[in-house]
């Protein structure tokens, strides 16, 4: 499975993912409101930062994954889906996504 279909995945199955996207951009705006004036992010630089985060949350949890997934070669998707069933591994992210809180 490559970054594009890790994050594709994710995407469908988390269900704490509009959660994380409140949190953090409830974050940035109240980064934003520390600026000044004339450096104040618009909605749309706001909200492309909070992509931002989400795809830095996805790399680095692809990345953990990449090592220890055991790829079969006829299907590496099916393996990566195999394995994140297997270690109950969507449950556990939006667990944790639930009770992550922004500094």
């Amino acid at each position: 499975m490559n970054f594009k279909e890790f994050v594709e995945y994710m995407e469908k199955n988390l269900s704490a993912r509009d959660a994380f996207y409140q949190k953090a951009l409830v974050d940035q705006e109240a980064r934003n409101g520390r600026r000044a004036p004339a450096k104040k992010w618009n909605e749309t630089k706001l909200d492309r930062a909070v992509d931002k985060l989400w795809l830095e949350l996805m790399k680095n949890v692809y990345d953990k994954f990449k090592w220890v997934v055991k790829e079969n070669s006829s299907d590496p998707y099916k393996s990566w889906v195999e394995y994140i069933e297997k270690t109950e591994s969507i449950e556990n992210l939006d667990e944790m996504l639930v009770e992550l809180e922004f500094e």
